[in-house]
């Protein structure tokens, strides 16, 4: 699965502006009918959204790109990832696939909310979650760590010489790296207490002033020599285009249709540009992204009689100045179509 780092431009629920996640880089469009014949009739203006996998209380929500900014992973550089505080977002008793389940009497007990909590310990600087068992009849088995994200199992591990005496469980998640998880307790039976928790990146960003990439040593050295010794246009051609060929090229893997519709640009953009580093792409698929959703934002507005359909090119070249007319008339088109739909 490919992944990237989104930081939120507004609140949501328990967590504030800055807040960092680790998402699948794939978008969705929020409101997506699964009937295709629904769907081609159906505006996705300004519907690009993220899969968040736990909001905060252990359920997936969908965030519109609007509401996010991707966050490079230099800035992070330096930083203790694994230092990052733990939140418990929800706690539930099941039956593995069982959706009858609901109406059975867990041999297990009931695990309650405020029967799981936080621990730190500050002098270690590592966190545990510590679990108070509720009355049971059966001896839990095994905890199981997964990684709700990537939907895979981390750990597995065997509770041997476990008795009815044993009724609290301490786990330490100070190792893992920020992401979304779910640890089980496993009872017989097929039976679990199931914790979700969030792992929270170490610090938060701030989304309007996101720092560029350091430039490496070897890319300092380059370019001075290249400066150096060659005129500006050959220095172009031997990059790969200037800046705004670069920006335009990203844009349009952007707006591809059939196979390649809402896909990453990143794999295609370091393909067909060596040079590029990560970061890199990163930041020119983020900028396509946020110009394709500005434009669509443009023909919306020109349907409700805000703005003609002139003022759509000359918006668009005005705040991004590196667009090209190509893909101008072409968001235009496609925009001002679906907002007709």
């Amino acid at each position: 699965m490919e992944t990237l780092r989104i930081a939120l431009k507004t609140p949501l629920y328990h967590f504030p502006v800055g807040s960092v996640f680790e998402v699948s880089a794939e978008t969705v469009v929020q409101g997506w009918d699964d009937d295709e014949r629904v769907r081609d009739r159906q505006s996705f203006s300004g519907k690009e959204a993220y899969v968040l996998p736990d909001a905060g209380r252990g359920r997936a929500q969908e965030l519109p790109a609007r509401d996010v900014i991707v966050c490079p992973e230099h800035v992070f550089e330096g930083q203790n990832l694994l230092s990052g505080e733990p939140m418990i977002t929800a706690v539930q008793t099941r039956r593995e696939n069982d959706p009858d389940a609901a109406a059975a009497e867990p041999p297990c007990g009931v695990l309650k909310e405020q029967q799981v909590s936080l621990v730190p310990q500050p002098a270690l600087k590592r966190w545990g979650i510590v679990i108070e068992l509720p009355p049971f009849q059966e001896v839990a088995e095994k905890i199981v760590l997964r990684d709700v994200l990537r939907n895979e199992q981390v750990m597995d591990y065997v509770l041997r010489n476990y008795s009815h005496n044993d009724t609290r469980l301490d786990w330490d998640v100070s190792d893992l790296r920020p992401g979304f998880y779910e640890l089980l307790v496993c009872f017989p039976g097929n039976w679990v207490h199931a914790i979700r928790f969030v792992k929270k990146f170490p610090m938060l960003v701030d989304p309007d002033n996101i720092p560029p990439a350091p430039e490496k040593t070897w890319q300092k050295v380059g370019r001075q020599i290249l400066e150096s010794i060659l005129p500006p246009a050959m220095q172009e051609q031997l990059s790969g285009g200037s800046h705004d060929d670069l920006c335009n090229q990203a844009l349009d893997f952007c707006l591809e249709w059939g196979e390649m519709f809402n896909k990453p640009t990143q794999e295609r953009m370091m393909a067909r540009h060596p040079q590029l580093s990560r970061e890199e792409a990163d930041e020119l698929d983020r900028l396509a992204r946020e110009v394709r959703s500005y434009v669509y934002g443009l023909c919306e507005q020109e349907l409700e009689g805000k703005i003609s359909e002139g003022d759509i090119f000359f918006e668009a070249q005005r705040k991004y100045p590196w667009l090209s007319a190509r893909n101008i008339n072409r968001m235009k088109n496609v925009g001002m179509y679906y907002a007709r739909r």
